[in-house]
């Protein structure tokens, strides 16, 4: 018997999956900013931008709105026909590009954030989660409560 490959759009998760993921991945992160223990700069880098793009993808969701870019400023501008947001939220996303850029056809190692820039960009994270929790869509809001 065959067995059908499944596409992530089969499995049963909804918008609200991601958007706790993302509040769980940013957590993490702001506790091990106060105790790293055996994780290091990269490893918070890592899971702080995971972070923000499952934050904005639950949101789009909500919406019922699949998007098409993969990157935390591009989905940020796909969904303007569901929220306003100020053209300070993208520096943050360029911030990120500092230290990675994604998609890119030449391969360049991650750039390490320091101590402080690591904790901008929590910083940052924590500014899309409240961004993201201000523009749920309001008609699916009561899962969150």
């Amino acid at each position: 018997m065959e067995q059908e490959t499944k596409n992530w759009q089969d499995v049963d998760k909804t918008w609200d999956f991601y958007y706790r993921e993302g509040e769980s991945y940013l957590k993490t992160c702001q506790s091990l900013l106060k105790d790293k223990k055996t994780f290091d700069n990269e490893f918070i880098y890592n899971l702080a931008v995971l972070a923000g793009e499952r934050l904005v993808l639950g949101l789009l969701l909500s919406y019922n709105y699949i998007p098409s870019a993969t990157s935390l400023s591009g989905m940020i501008q796909e969904g303007k026909q569901f929220y306003k947001y100020d053209e300070s939220l993208l520096t943050g996303a360029r911030f990120i590009n500092k230290f990675q850029f994604f998609c890119s056809l030449e391969v360049v190692p991650l750039t390490v954030p320091n101590d402080e820039e690591i904790s901008k960009l929590v910083g940052y994270m924590e500014d899309i989660e409240v961004f993201s929790r201000n523009n749920l869509n309001k008609e699916v809001i009561s899962i969150l409560q």
